[in-house]
């Protein structure tokens, strides 16, 4: 415990005037007995060195003070005891460290007094005056930046007593980083991290640069700045503060005063008043600095700017006088102030001679100075270039000269002078005239090739180039063909199904160097497609890289037409062929049959007479048939006659419907004819009229399925009059209109062609319009959506009348029925009826159909052994009629025979391969038929044992 305090020192500390001094001075006072031990402390004494009434007084008053300074405090305690002189000390205490000086001095016996005087703001304005008058000498003398700025940062660690780490960082030239610029206390580990650090929001010195603020840290705590602060704590500090260095005049950041503690530690306000007198110090000098480096930066690039311009100016002088180039400068009154050497030789002058005269008194032809001159005045005038050329007699004899006057434009934004340009280029007009003759001959030959071009693709580039014809074709404008465009381009409008093909070509030729040979579709811009064939060659460097790519094309599309219509007319001359033999072969059948009949004794008198009967439809139809080759051959060859006079059109549709009647009644059709009040003549051949509208209304009867309309419309209009044939029978495809009137045109396939026909009867029927003046059209809506073919002819005013032949009455012929099972499936009844007939006297059991889905349902019943079907049915062919009954169980040990008009090999392979066993063509050799029915029978007997 300590010792209690004697009655002395409590008389005295206690004494009311001692008190009210003690108290109310300004220093601290700390009294203690000999032994350094605490016997009173005033209210300011208590603050500065953190004192508590209750528990201060007997403590030892060297514990107050820090360890590096107690050795010498104590050493002046005892000084004082031996009543020697003691020394004021300089001492930093207090939470704010704040600077005193220590007077240490006896009071009375066996007591000493400590008295603290707070000198702090004294000793801050004292560091600040000396580091700002150490830096401003420093600049002055043109001392680097760093060690003037090092003045400022040492200052501030003094303040601190060397427990942190200062540092000043600029701002990069280009803005986006910190530089340190001073910090000379910094280990260059730390200082290595803190270098060029960005300005960003990932650091507190780069959100200082952007808040302009300050910004502090506690390292240990901070999660804002991880990598920051993660780094910081490796190299052992604890804390950090920073404040920006603002411009004086523009308050741009110009960088960063910061300060790094080992310790928890935040400025104090005296200490932040000092960094920020610092900073603005530390501002002055950067400013000063930045423009001391942007003048003499200036003063060198000034330099260089000089040295570079008498450089040039060498270098111009130089190429003035040595260029072939005429170059020169006038006045505005047209007078040369300059001329180059090229030019005074041209002339064959001297400077002084030239120089200050205009064209005219140089010797130019007045017409020439006089052109000139006015050139000059327009130069003047529009403050834009002029450019020509013109023949001038010189020193070198008459040459072409190229030249171009441009204004030269002086501050005030008007001419001062004009500068020209001339150049001898009668070699290079030589060279174009030559250029345009050979282009001349050139186009010449491509006109005589129609279509021939070149192209050349340079490779390493990838530009594609051709001629104006080429270039046309892909679509290129004449100045993408000259100047070139990239391959993809013309590439593009090649058709997609060569596209793959044609670029295989092209990497086979350049990796292989084969020659480029291919032919493809190229798209126009009007959608329509052009034909072309190319053949090029790949040229390589001396590396072996492929260079360039040139060859030629040529379109091919007239030939391609050509060759397509050529094949087209084959085909319809061999599909005619086809037909014709067919359509030829089918009367025979029932003629043949017809015959048998007649020859044989088993056949009733009623039967003979249908025969004769059937014969006689069969010769017409083939009568018909010939008429119409006939015709057609005559209009081709322009032989056929048209004998004109008045016809009434009732006549001329009653005579082409009473040729038709027959196949109406036989098809059980409805025909309506509108009927005319007035009667409508015109001038025409009443044979080919009539020939008209029975092929057309013949198509209508033909194509339609049984118990369909026909209707036959008339109207009259501007002297015209319109027939319009409508019917609600198969249609046309739409994508067939245009060819319905085509020679040899057939608008189903071969095998579907229910009725025949050689595709003739339309074509003629054109024609004979056409030769009458006038028109034919046909409209269909589609496949099953009928057709209307509409005659159009011009009316008489007034004719004799004429009488109509009466219409014939309908007609319908039964169909009759009668131990070998015949199914015959023929759209031709004539031929399968009479086949049937013959057959049934051979004591047959036949059952005759006329299609395939007749024949389908015939068998439910009716079960054959003998199956004759025709392959040309309508709807279902015979082909798909004999797969769909080899599939019947029941049908199993049936004999199947195609009995048809076709009878090319590729007809007879196909019915092996769909299951006929024999393939027989009409018109039917009795003699090839009994074979095969003695074949039928002997399966028949063989199954039923």
């Amino acid at each position: 415990m300590p010792e209690p305090k004697s009655e002395a020192v409590s008389s005295f500390t206690n004494d009311t005037p001692f008190q009210a001094l003690v108290e109310n001075i300004t220093d601290a006072v700390i009294l203690t007995d000999i032994k350094g031990l605490i016997t009173y402390v005033n209210d300011k004494a208590r603050v500065i060195c953190g004192l508590h009434e209750s528990n201060n007084v007997d403590d030892s008053v060297f514990s107050l003070f820090p360890d590096e300074k107690s050795d010498l405090i104590i050493q002046q305690f005892e000084n004082v005891l031996k009543h020697e002189q003691s020394t004021p000390l300089e001492i930093r205490l207090g939470a704010d460290h704040s600077w005193f000086k220590l007077t240490i001095f006896p009071v009375m016996k066996d007591f000493v007094g400590f008295s603290f005087h707070d000198f702090s703001m004294k000793r801050r304005l004292q560091i600040i005056s000396n580091s700002q008058r150490d830096a401003m000498r420093l600049a002055l003398s043109g001392a680097d930046l760093e060690d003037i700025l090092a003045c400022l940062v040492s200052a501030v660690e003094k303040t601190i007593d060397f427990q942190g780490v200062c540092g000043i960082s600029l701002v990069s030239e280009d803005e986006l980083s910190l530089v340190c610029a001073a910090a000379p206390s910094m280990p260059s580990k730390t200082r290595q991290y803190f270098d060029n650090l960005a300005i960003d929001d990932l650091s507190p010195l780069g959100k200082c640069c952007q808040t302009r603020d300050v910004v502090c840290v506690d390292v240990s705590e901070q999660s804002e700045f991880h990598d920051f602060c993660r780094s910081t704590q490796e190299l052992g500090l604890q804390w950090f503060w920073c404040r920006p260095i603002l411009s004086a005049e523009s308050r741009t950041v110009l960088g960063t005063f910061c300060l790094f503690h080992h310790e928890r530690f935040t400025p104090l306000p005296d200490d932040v008043d000092m960094i920020n007198a610092l900073s603005k110090t530390a501002a002055i000098i950067i400013e000063r600095n930045n423009e001391n480096r942007a003048r003499r930066e200036a003063e060198s690039a000034l330099l260089k700017n000089v040295e570079s311009f008498n450089k040039q100016r060498r270098l111009y002088e130089t190429a003035l006088s040595n260029t072939p180039d005429l170059l020169y400068i006038f006045d505005l009154e047209g007078r040369f102030t300059y001329a180059n050497n090229a030019l005074l030789q041209m002339w064959g002058m001297t400077w002084d001679e030239a120089i200050g005269k205009n064209c005219l008194e140089l010797g130019y032809e007045p017409w020439h100075a006089d052109m000139h001159m006015r050139e000059i005045r327009q130069v003047i005038e529009t403050k834009q270039s002029i450019r020509s050329d013109v023949p001038f007699d010189g020193t070198n004899g008459r040459r072409i000269y190229d030249y171009i006057f441009v204004p030269v434009i002086g501050e005030d934004g008007n001419v001062e002078a004009i500068a020209g340009s001339t150049r001898d280029i009668t070699e290079r007009k030589q060279a174009e005239e030559m250029v345009k003759r050979a282009e001349s001959r050139r186009r010449l030959a491509l006109e005589a090739s129609h279509s021939f071009g070149i192209w050349d693709w340079d490779i390493k580039q990838n530009i594609f180039t051709a001629d104006e014809r080429l270039g046309e074709l892909f679509n290129l404008t004449s100045d993408e063909a000259e100047h070139g465009v990239a391959i993809e381009v013309p590439s593009q409008y090649i058709h997609p199904d060569d596209l793959d093909a044609n670029k295989v070509a092209i990497q086979e030729s350049i990796d292989n160097g084969t020659p480029y040979n291919q032919e493809y579709r190229i798209l126009q811009k009007d959608g329509t497609i052009r034909w072309a064939s190319f053949r090029g060659q790949v040229i390589y460097d001396s590396a072996g890289e492929p260079e360039r790519f040139p060859g030629v094309g040529v379109d091919t599309t007239r030939e391609r037409n050509a060759v397509e219509a050529l094949q087209e007319a084959d085909r319809r001359k061999d599909e005619f062929l086809a037909t014709l033999a067919h359509e030829l072969r089918n009367p025979l059948a029932p003629i043949r049959n017809a015959l048998e009949i007649l020859q044989s004794q088993d056949y009733s008198q009623t039967q003979k007479s249908e025969a004769f009967g059937r014969v006689e439809r069969q010769v017409t139809q083939m009568t018909r048939l010939v008429d119409d080759l006939m015709d057609v051959s005559r209009i081709t060859r322009g032989k056929i006659r048209i004998h004109r006079e008045p016809v009434n059109l009732c006549e001329i549709l009653g005579t082409a419907i009473e040729t038709i009647q027959p196949l109406i009644d036989e098809k059980r059709h409805t025909l309506s004819v509108e009927k005319v009040s007035v009667p409508i003549w015109v001038n025409g051949d009443l044979i080919r009229l009539s020939q008209i509208f029975s092929n057309i209304i013949n198509n209508a009867a033909k194509y339609t399925p049984a118990g369909g309309k026909i209707d036959v419309q008339i109207n009259t209009s501007n002297n015209r009059v319109n027939i319009v044939v409508n019917d609600n029978g198969e249609g046309i495809p739409t994508d067939k209109l245009d060819s319905v009137f085509d020679m040899f045109t057939q608008i189903d396939g071969a095998l579907e062609r229910s009725q025949g026909g050689l595709g003739i009867g339309l074509t003629l029927v054109k024609k004979l319009t056409e030769m009458h003046s006038g028109s034919v059209r046909v409209h269909s809506d589609g496949v099953g959506k009928g057709t209307s073919f509409s005659v159009t002819l011009p009316v008489l005013e007034a004719a004799q009348k004429t009488e109509s032949k009466p219409e014939k009455s309908n007609n319908v012929v039964g169909i009759t029925f009668e131990k070998l099972k015949i199914l015959i499936a023929d759209d031709n009844q004539d031929a399968a009826i009479t086949m049937g007939w013959i057959l049934e006297a051979k004591g047959c059991l036949v059952q005759v159909v006329e299609d395939g889905p007749s024949a389908l349902e015939a068998v439910q019943t009716f079960i054959p052994d003998l199956v004759m079907l025709d392959i040309g049915m309508p709807g279902m062919n015979g082909y798909d009629l004999c797969k769909l009954l080899r599939e019947n169980s029941a049908l199993a040990n049936a004999i199947f025979v195609a009995q048809t008009g076709w009878g090319q090999p590729s007809h007879i392979q196909r019915s092996k391969e769909v299951g006929f066993n024999h393939h027989l063509v009409k018109p039917l050799d009795l003699n090839d038929l009994e074979p095969i029915i003695a074949q039928a029978w002997q399966v028949k007997i063989s199954s039923k044992h």
